[in-house]
């Protein structure tokens, strides 16, 4: 019986101990220790993160870049120029606050239609990315027609001609676009009306028709000599055809240096 009282002692003075265990203050006391600083002490912060600026590139930005590049490129050829971005689809994450897009000429890619493009997107004056840009490229031209039919050998005037928007399928497309290259021309073929213009349907207007009275001037040094004829072809100038001199009834080559003037050498 001693003994388990004993026992029952000990432990109770192990459980005493354990809950003053105390720590000595200033004056060599003892008091008792929080239970709160038994552990970490936590305290609740804002934390602020100094993110790298990022600019979002829009598939819109990068046509406008491409079509830009594109109308300095082509502006004496063609009208205008339209570009629809096929991929990228969705923006494009570039780092820096400012970013430049600049369109890296590719002698492989030219023409219209479906291309590819590489842009490169410039921030500080450092390339921070190279993006693969597939577009789809259509231009227009103010294409020279003719207003109604015209006959081959037809003198064209300014009436017979008006300007309209003409989608092309290459850069260097043929046809004219310049009135002020047409007028005074004549056609080269028949011409029915709305016919775009190529430099091979118009040619210079013809000055002596066939069985045009003409007259024949020879010259040599200081002499000259004159004699009446008729033509036996049409002819514009500069060109040679054949006339009959009507005094001898030769037949003669002269070239055609105006209307009703032809002239032969010797």
């Amino acid at each position: 019986m001693s003994r388990i009282w004993l026992m029952m002692i000990m432990l109770l003075s192990s459980v005493v101990f354990d809950v003053t265990t105390s720590r000595a203050g200033p004056s060599g006391g003892s008091r008792p220790i929080p239970s709160a600083s038994r552990g970490p002490i936590h305290q609740a912060t804002d934390t602020v993160v100094d993110r790298p600026a990022v600019s979002e590139v829009s598939p819109d930005l990068i046509r406008k870049a491409i079509q830009k590049h594109l109308e300095s490129e082509w502006g004496h050829k063609v009208k205008t120029v339209h570009v629809t971005v096929l991929d990228p689809a969705d923006s494009v994450m570039i780092p820096g606050r400012t970013v430049e897009l600049q369109v890296t000429p590719n002698s492989l890619e030219e023409g219209l239609g479906r291309r590819m493009f590489h842009v490169e997107a410039v921030a500080n004056g450092k390339s921070r990315k190279t993006i693969q840009v597939v577009a789809d490229v259509v231009a227009m031209i103010d294409a020279v027609v003719v207003t109604r039919f015209l006959k081959a050998d037809e003198l064209i005037d300014m009436g017979d001609l008006k300007t309209v928007g003409l989608r092309v399928h290459q850069v260097n497309h043929p046809f004219m676009t310049d009135q002020g290259e047409v007028i005074g021309k004549s056609a080269s073929r028949p011409l029915p009306p709305e016919t775009p213009l190529r430099p091979a349907f118009v040619k210079p207007p013809l000055v002596i028709k066939k069985g045009d009275r003409v007259l024949i001037e020879a010259r040599r040094g200081g002499l000259s000599i004159r004699a009446n004829g008729v033509t036996k072809a049409n002819g514009q100038v500069g060109q040679t055809v054949t006339v009959t001199n009507l005094d001898s009834g030769r037949e003669l080559r002269a070239k055609v240096v105006a209307p009703n003037l032809v002239e032969v050498e010797f």
